[in-house]
Protein backbone atom coordinates (compact mmCIF):
# COMPACT_ATOMS: atom_id res chain seq x y z
CA UNK A 1 0.00 0.00 0.00
CA UNK A 2 1.44 3.25 -0.72
CA UNK A 3 2.19 6.43 1.40
CA UNK A 4 -0.40 8.55 -0.84
CA UNK A 5 -3.55 5.93 -0.02
CA UNK A 6 -2.21 5.62 3.64
CA UNK A 7 -2.58 9.55 3.63
CA UNK A 8 -5.76 10.12 2.31
CA UNK A 9 -7.06 7.01 4.48
CA UNK A 10 -5.79 8.67 7.76
CA UNK A 11 -7.07 12.35 6.48
CA UNK A 12 -11.01 10.60 5.68
CA UNK A 13 -10.84 8.92 9.15
CA UNK A 14 -10.49 12.37 10.37
CA UNK A 15 -13.10 14.13 9.01
CA UNK A 16 -15.58 11.17 9.60
CA UNK A 17 -17.39 12.78 12.35
CA UNK A 18 -18.38 9.20 13.94
CA UNK A 19 -14.73 8.19 13.70
CA UNK A 20 -12.73 8.13 16.68
CA UNK A 21 -10.38 10.03 15.00
CA UNK A 22 -12.20 12.87 14.20
CA UNK A 23 -10.15 16.21 13.67
CA UNK A 24 -12.78 19.09 14.38
CA UNK A 25 -10.00 21.95 13.63
CA UNK A 26 -9.05 20.00 10.30
CA UNK A 27 -13.06 19.40 9.45
CA UNK A 28 -14.01 23.38 9.75
CA UNK A 29 -11.05 24.20 7.14
CA UNK A 30 -11.44 21.05 4.62
CA UNK A 31 -13.33 21.37 1.82
CA UNK A 32 -13.86 17.39 1.74
CA UNK A 33 -16.23 17.70 5.00
CA UNK A 34 -19.53 15.54 4.56
CA UNK A 35 -22.41 16.06 7.18
CA UNK A 36 -23.37 12.87 8.26
CA UNK A 37 -27.05 14.16 8.72
CA UNK A 38 -28.14 16.96 5.91
CA UNK A 39 -30.89 18.15 8.12
CA UNK A 40 -29.15 18.71 11.60
CA UNK A 41 -30.27 21.44 13.74
CA UNK A 42 -27.79 24.15 14.41
CA UNK A 43 -27.12 25.51 17.84
CA UNK A 44 -25.12 28.31 19.13
CA UNK A 45 -22.75 26.14 21.58
CA UNK A 46 -22.31 22.91 23.42
CA UNK A 47 -24.01 24.65 26.66
CA UNK A 48 -27.31 25.24 24.81
CA UNK A 49 -27.72 21.69 23.44
CA UNK A 50 -27.10 20.79 27.09
CA UNK A 51 -29.88 22.85 28.26
CA UNK A 52 -32.51 22.04 25.31
CA UNK A 53 -31.78 18.16 25.63
CA UNK A 54 -31.57 18.34 29.90
CA UNK A 55 -35.56 20.14 29.57
CA UNK A 56 -36.08 17.14 27.55
CA UNK A 57 -35.14 14.76 29.55
CA UNK A 58 -31.40 13.97 28.83
CA UNK A 59 -29.60 13.16 25.71
CA UNK A 60 -31.94 9.49 25.51
CA UNK A 61 -34.84 11.54 24.33
CA UNK A 62 -35.41 12.41 20.88
CA UNK A 63 -34.73 16.58 20.07
CA UNK A 64 -38.13 17.90 19.67
CA UNK A 65 -39.21 21.93 19.27
CA UNK A 66 -42.47 21.49 19.49
CA UNK A 67 -42.13 19.55 22.77
CA UNK A 68 -39.26 21.43 24.47
CA UNK A 69 -41.43 24.82 23.25
CA UNK A 70 -44.55 23.23 25.38
CA UNK A 71 -42.28 22.00 28.35
CA UNK A 72 -40.96 25.75 28.68
CA UNK A 73 -44.45 27.36 28.45
CA UNK A 74 -45.76 24.99 31.10
CA UNK A 75 -43.07 25.93 33.21
CA UNK A 76 -43.63 29.29 32.62
CA UNK A 77 -47.42 29.54 33.39
CA UNK A 78 -46.53 27.97 37.05
CA UNK A 79 -44.79 31.24 38.21
CA UNK A 80 -46.82 33.37 40.29
CA UNK A 81 -47.69 36.46 38.76
CA UNK A 82 -48.48 40.17 40.38
CA UNK A 83 -51.87 41.88 39.36
CA UNK A 84 -51.38 44.85 38.14
CA UNK A 85 -53.67 46.41 40.86
CA UNK A 86 -51.28 44.59 43.72
CA UNK A 87 -49.08 46.44 45.30
CA UNK A 88 -45.61 45.65 44.85
CA UNK A 89 -43.77 44.39 47.81
CA UNK A 90 -41.26 47.22 49.32
CA UNK A 91 -38.61 45.67 51.54
CA UNK A 92 -39.07 46.62 55.77
CA UNK A 93 -35.47 48.35 56.96
CA UNK A 94 -35.52 48.41 60.77
CA UNK A 95 -34.76 52.09 62.10
CA UNK A 96 -30.92 51.17 62.25
CA UNK A 97 -31.23 50.00 58.71
CA UNK A 98 -32.67 52.84 57.05
CA UNK A 99 -31.30 55.66 55.24
CA UNK A 100 -29.24 58.58 57.27
CA UNK A 101 -30.22 61.94 56.56
CA UNK A 102 -27.36 64.15 55.81
CA UNK A 103 -28.05 68.11 56.48
CA UNK A 104 -25.56 69.90 54.84
CA UNK A 105 -24.22 73.42 56.64
CA UNK A 106 -24.60 76.60 54.60
CA UNK A 107 -21.72 77.95 52.90
CA UNK A 108 -20.75 80.79 54.24
CA UNK A 109 -20.22 83.29 51.98
CA UNK A 110 -17.93 86.33 52.85
CA UNK A 111 -18.82 89.91 51.04
CA UNK A 112 -17.91 93.25 51.54
CA UNK A 113 -20.24 93.84 54.42
CA UNK A 114 -19.14 90.64 56.46
CA UNK A 115 -15.11 91.27 55.84
CA UNK A 116 -16.25 95.33 57.05
CA UNK A 117 -17.59 93.86 60.43
CA UNK A 118 -14.03 92.21 61.60
CA UNK A 119 -11.92 95.48 60.59
CA UNK A 120 -11.22 96.46 64.00
CA UNK A 121 -7.99 96.65 64.46
CA UNK A 122 -4.92 99.12 62.70
CA UNK A 123 -5.36 101.15 59.73
CA UNK A 124 -8.29 100.13 58.22
CA UNK A 125 -10.27 100.00 62.13
CA UNK A 126 -9.37 103.37 62.32
CA UNK A 127 -11.18 104.02 58.55
CA UNK A 128 -14.55 101.29 60.41
CA UNK A 129 -14.75 104.18 63.00
CA UNK A 130 -14.75 107.08 60.80
CA UNK A 131 -16.93 105.33 58.50
CA UNK A 132 -19.14 104.60 61.46
CA UNK A 133 -19.38 108.15 63.42
CA UNK A 134 -19.82 109.81 59.48
CA UNK A 135 -16.50 111.55 60.40
CA UNK A 136 -15.42 114.10 57.25
CA UNK A 137 -11.80 112.94 56.18
CA UNK A 138 -9.17 113.87 54.05
CA UNK A 139 -7.65 111.67 51.49
CA UNK A 140 -4.72 112.47 50.27
CA UNK A 141 -4.23 111.39 45.88
CA UNK A 142 -0.49 110.85 44.46
CA UNK A 143 -0.19 111.57 40.84
CA UNK A 144 2.53 110.29 38.63
CA UNK A 145 5.05 112.14 40.83
CA UNK A 146 3.72 113.47 44.36
CA UNK A 147 0.52 114.31 45.46
CA UNK A 148 -1.64 115.85 42.83
CA UNK A 149 -4.41 117.28 45.77
CA UNK A 150 -6.95 116.34 48.39
CA UNK A 151 -10.49 114.70 48.49
CA UNK A 152 -12.68 115.64 51.56
CA UNK A 153 -16.06 113.75 52.31
CA UNK A 154 -17.70 111.19 54.13
CA UNK A 155 -16.75 107.21 53.95
CA UNK A 156 -19.92 104.95 52.97
CA UNK A 157 -18.06 101.65 51.86
CA UNK A 158 -14.62 100.83 51.75
CA UNK A 159 -12.20 97.86 51.34
CA UNK A 160 -9.09 96.07 51.81
CA UNK A 161 -7.44 97.28 48.77
CA UNK A 162 -8.72 100.75 50.31
CA UNK A 163 -10.77 101.60 47.37
CA UNK A 164 -12.86 104.33 49.23
CA UNK A 165 -16.30 105.46 48.11
CA UNK A 166 -17.20 108.86 49.50
CA UNK A 167 -19.94 111.08 49.29
CA UNK A 168 -20.78 115.03 49.61
CA UNK A 169 -17.31 115.60 48.41
CA UNK A 170 -15.38 118.38 48.00
CA UNK A 171 -12.00 117.99 45.70
CA UNK A 172 -8.82 119.99 45.24
CA UNK A 173 -5.94 119.85 43.43
CA UNK A 174 -3.40 122.06 42.03
CA UNK A 175 -1.85 122.70 38.25
CA UNK A 176 -0.09 125.34 36.17
CA UNK A 177 -1.36 127.70 34.29
CA UNK A 178 -2.41 127.58 30.71
CA UNK A 179 0.48 130.14 29.60
CA UNK A 180 3.47 127.86 30.76
CA UNK A 181 4.53 125.78 27.95
CA UNK A 182 4.74 122.64 30.16
CA UNK A 183 0.99 122.47 29.50
CA UNK A 184 1.18 122.17 25.64
CA UNK A 185 1.64 118.90 24.68
CA UNK A 186 3.05 118.40 21.12
CA UNK A 187 0.63 117.57 18.47
CA UNK A 188 -2.81 118.34 20.66
CA UNK A 189 -2.31 121.77 19.73
CA UNK A 190 -4.35 124.47 22.25
CA UNK A 191 -6.69 123.50 24.35
CA UNK A 192 -10.82 124.00 23.28
CA UNK A 193 -13.93 124.43 25.29
CA UNK A 194 -15.70 121.64 25.10
CA UNK A 195 -19.07 122.58 27.24
CA UNK A 196 -21.51 123.15 24.06
CA UNK A 197 -20.85 119.62 22.68
CA UNK A 198 -21.44 117.85 26.40
CA UNK A 199 -24.38 120.35 26.66
CA UNK A 200 -25.62 118.73 23.44
CA UNK A 201 -24.97 115.31 24.86
CA UNK A 202 -26.65 115.54 28.21
CA UNK A 203 -23.36 115.63 29.88
CA UNK A 204 -23.42 117.60 33.00
CA UNK A 205 -20.00 118.32 34.49
CA UNK A 206 -19.27 120.00 37.70
CA UNK A 207 -18.30 123.66 38.22
CA UNK A 208 -14.60 123.67 38.79
CA UNK A 209 -13.55 127.13 40.94
CA UNK A 210 -9.74 128.51 40.09
CA UNK A 211 -8.21 130.30 43.01
CA UNK A 212 -4.57 131.38 42.23
CA UNK A 213 -2.12 131.61 45.10
CA UNK A 214 -0.18 134.74 46.19
CA UNK A 215 3.36 133.37 47.02
CA UNK A 216 3.15 130.82 43.60
CA UNK A 217 2.50 132.29 40.05
CA UNK A 218 2.78 129.22 38.50
CA UNK A 219 0.33 127.18 39.82
CA UNK A 220 -3.27 127.86 40.59
CA UNK A 221 -6.08 125.80 42.71
CA UNK A 222 -9.17 124.10 41.61
CA UNK A 223 -11.74 122.80 43.71
CA UNK A 224 -15.12 120.88 42.68
CA UNK A 225 -18.10 119.75 44.64
CA UNK A 226 -19.41 116.77 43.85
CA UNK A 227 -22.47 114.11 45.49
CA UNK A 228 -19.91 111.08 45.52
CA UNK A 229 -16.66 109.75 44.24
CA UNK A 230 -15.12 106.39 44.00
CA UNK A 231 -11.24 106.62 44.83
CA UNK A 232 -9.00 103.75 44.02
CA UNK A 233 -6.70 102.25 46.24
CA UNK A 234 -3.59 102.70 44.02
CA UNK A 235 -4.28 106.69 43.94
CA UNK A 236 -4.64 106.71 48.22
CA UNK A 237 -1.39 108.20 49.74
CA UNK A 238 -3.29 109.05 53.25
CA UNK A 239 -6.25 109.35 54.84
CA UNK A 240 -6.88 111.41 57.82
CA UNK A 241 -9.82 113.40 59.47
CA UNK A 242 -10.44 116.73 58.24
CA UNK A 243 -8.69 118.94 59.88
CA UNK A 244 -10.43 121.35 62.31
CA UNK A 245 -9.49 124.69 61.29
CA UNK A 246 -11.47 123.66 57.49
CA UNK A 247 -14.51 122.96 59.58
CA UNK A 248 -15.07 125.88 61.54
CA UNK A 249 -14.44 127.81 58.34
CA UNK A 250 -17.37 125.22 56.81
CA UNK A 251 -19.25 126.41 59.88
CA UNK A 252 -19.17 129.95 59.63
CA UNK A 253 -20.10 130.04 55.88
CA UNK A 254 -23.45 128.37 56.64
Amino acid sequence: MSESDSDGTSSSSELDATGRRFNPLKALYSAKTKVPVARALLHDNVQTLEAKQTTLGGFEQPFNAVRLKQIREAAGSKKKKLDATSEIPKRRFEPSQGLVKVERPMRHRRNLFSRLEKCTEGPLGALKQWMDQRTRVRVYIRKQKGVGGHVSGIIELFDRHWNLAISDVEESWSRRKFRYSANRVAGLGEPQDCSDRLRQLGITLPTVKVCEQQNNKKYVICTRALPQLLVKGDHVVLVTPEPAVVLKKEGSKE
